[in-house]
């Protein structure tokens, strides 16, 4: 009985070992992440479009590693799910309509010459209930980080190829290879930590079955130069 209780203990904690050590073999030697070189992804009139979450941002310009941008939040648009991030702001200044925004849970409204400004770790959610298009643009020039911008651009594209949206599992799997540079979180799921364990857990099996970190055909929409 001891050594029957003692396998059904030990086989499991042998499966957990061998598929992480097949998922860092996958992962790092087999189909290792690609270093992206992102200072000449982005050009002035880029456009990164929602479907999805009703959202089209124009990037402004790009220095230091930001982008500067003016995002339009279209009528009765439903915005991202509540989320956070962990190491950067964000703020929100609205030129023309009102914006609704979710702050740690509490509605606020913006009007024009309104500004909020997100702090890191605060969870949030921007959206619009109106009919008219909302247009947000921030003083500040560094308005997302270039890594953020990129990562917006694969998944608005993602997102956008289901009419319905993905489901909650592809787009667990879609994040997972981006890992912890994917800087948005779930707001109302577990401990960032524990979400970032998961992401580590279900990479390998995301990269095995096809998902990818970087797709050629979600690029920035090309407009004239602002």
């Amino acid at each position: 009985m001891k050594k029957l209780i003692r396998f059904g203990f030990l086989f499991p904690l042998l499966a957990i070992i061998g598929y992480l050590v097949f998922g860092i073999i996958l992962v790092k030697i087999l189909k290792p992440t690609e270093k992206r070189d992102l200072s000449h992804f982005f050009h002035p009139g880029d456009r990164l479009v929602s479907r999805f979450e009703g959202f089209d941002q124009t990037v402004l310009a790009i220095k230091d590693g930001w982008l500067h941008t003016r995002l339009e939040v279209k009528p009765h648009a439903a915005g991202p799910p509540e989320h956070f991030h962990e190491h950067f702001a964000e703020s929100f200044t609205v030129k023309s309509g009102t914006l609704s925004i979710l702050v740690d849970g509490e509605k606020k409204s913006l009007r024009a010459g309104e500004s909020v400004t997100i702090p890191p770790m605060t969870r949030h959610k921007p959206f619009n209930e109106t009919g008219e298009t909302v247009i947000i643009e921030s003083d500040d020039p560094k308005t997302l980080p270039v890594e953020f911008g990129y990562l917006l651009v694969q998944l608005y594209g993602f997102m956008d190829e289901y009419p319905n949206g993905p489901s909650t599992p592809q787009m667990l799997m879609q994040l997972s290879v981006y890992g912890g540079e994917a800087d948005s979180w779930i707001a109302d799921g577990p401990p960032i930590s524990v979400q970032k364990a998961l992401r580590t857990l279900m990479e390998p099996t995301a990269r095995l079955i096809g998902y990818r970190d970087n797709y050629e055909k979600y690029r920035p929409k090309r407009s004239p130069q602002v």
